[in-house]
């Protein structure tokens, strides 16, 4: 990629993470982004539809990043407690990027979660497509929401503890 288009994008992903980590979403303006980034508005919407898209594009690539810190992703598969517990203690390092990008509300959580194990899924069923059936996909479901849920309700608590006690059920449930 262009340099100059590097440049660009990293002042307004600064930018926006500035003011999302001050404002709710909804109330950042793209007249506002861009004069923090010290871009026209003009260029802003070369690179993004509109505030909602640059936040997607954020948020997914936050989640990309978390999953890339599995070394393995046949752990989903050959050992979830410890792809889960693995997972937990990546959450807990990008901490503040997902305390920005989605704040605690359940609203924020439920996105999060989603979006979670929408990628677990992809990353899983690309390497298995065979596994990709219903039984599967709720068994999936189930572990990465309440597992999602239980970490980002207790992450404040004791860490190494709730990561310990989500792989530990995680292990009992799946059998491995």
């Amino acid at each position: 990629m262009d340099l100059r288009i590097t440049r660009t994008r990293n002042s307004i992903f600064s930018a926006f993470l500035e003011l999302r980590s001050k404002k709710a979403l909804e109330r950042i303006t793209v007249k506002e982004l861009t004069e923090k980034a010290g871009i026209s508005k003009q260029t802003f919407y070369l690179h993004f539809k509109d505030i909602y898209d640059l936040a997607d594009y954020l948020e997914n690539d936050a989640i990309e990043k978390l999953i890339s810190d599995i070394p393995n992703p046949e752990l989903f598969i050959s050992n979830p407690a410890e792809a889960t517990a693995q997972l937990c203690y990546a959450f807990i390092n990008q901490g503040h990027m997902f305390n920005i990008l989605f704040p605690a509300n359940d609203k924020n959580y439920g996105l999060l979660t989603s979006k979670l194990e929408a990628k677990i899924k992809e990353t899983i069923f690309k390497g298995h497509p065979e596994l990709n059936e219903l039984s599967y996909n709720v068994k999936v479901t189930m572990l990465i929401q309440g597992c999602s849920n239980a970490l980002l309700q207790y992450k404040n608590e004791n860490p190494d503890l709730v990561i310990q006690v989500i792989a530990d059920t995680m292990s009992s449930l799946s059998g491995k």
